[in-house]
């Protein structure tokens, strides 16, 4: 098997020994030589911020950004997988949610051939935060997906949750799904 140049550098040649086990080979057994310990290198403070996620938490360095998109992931019915797709924009340049919810759908309309907007609207989410909803239609490959979206704002972070359906499962899993996504709550959860 032929090891790629990248690799060769830390593959271990069998005809050089590594320096410590040169110097127990040169000593008798009656001479036991002891080696200096090593300095300890200087610990470095580095400006960091808590990031806490669901399953972990780290200290984030503190000009890194956390650009996750979240997949909550169902049932693969009817020949798809469902999921619901939740985007966060912490910098969003929009006042109000119609204003964010319109750039959206506009983009969407515009960069999907085919799509078509089915209905649109505001309503709240389950907290009585503003949201905004959009339903699309495509043809992405022979089966129409029914895309449901949902937008909200606060304290100029936008989110965007995107669930996507077929003709059938819109009816069938599709009311449980919206109700997830209204259950929504933005913003930081309370410790």
């Amino acid at each position: 098997m032929k090891i790629p140049d990248y690799y060769r550098q830390f593959q271990s040649k069998p005809e050089e020994k590594k320096e410590s086990e040169q110097k127990v080979e040169s000593t008798s057994p009656d001479t036991v030589v002891k080696e200096q310990p090593k300095a300890q290198p200087k610990k470095v403070e580095d400006k960091t911020r808590p990031y806490n996620a669901d399953q972990f938490s780290l200290k984030m360095l503190e000009d890194w950004q956390d650009k996750t998109i979240f997949t909550l992931t169902g049932p693969v019915t009817d020949g798809i997988q469902h999921n619901v797709i939740v985007n966060v924009d912490p910098d969003c340049p929009f006042d109000n949610v119609n204003e964010y919810a319109e750039w959206q759908i506009k983009t969407l309309v515009d960069e999907l051939k085919g799509c078509i907007l089915l209905k649109e609207g505001s309503l709240k989410l389950d907290d009585g935060s503003d949201a905004y909803e959009a339903v699309f239609s495509w043809y992405p490959t022979d089966l129409r997906i029914y895309q449901h979206q949902v937008y909200t704002l606060k304290d100029n972070t936008a989110y965007k949750m995107t669930a996507s359906f077929t003709k059938k499962t819109r009816q069938t899993i599709g009311p449980s799904v919206v109700r997830m996504m209204l259950s929504f709550k933005p913003g930081a959860p309370k410790k």
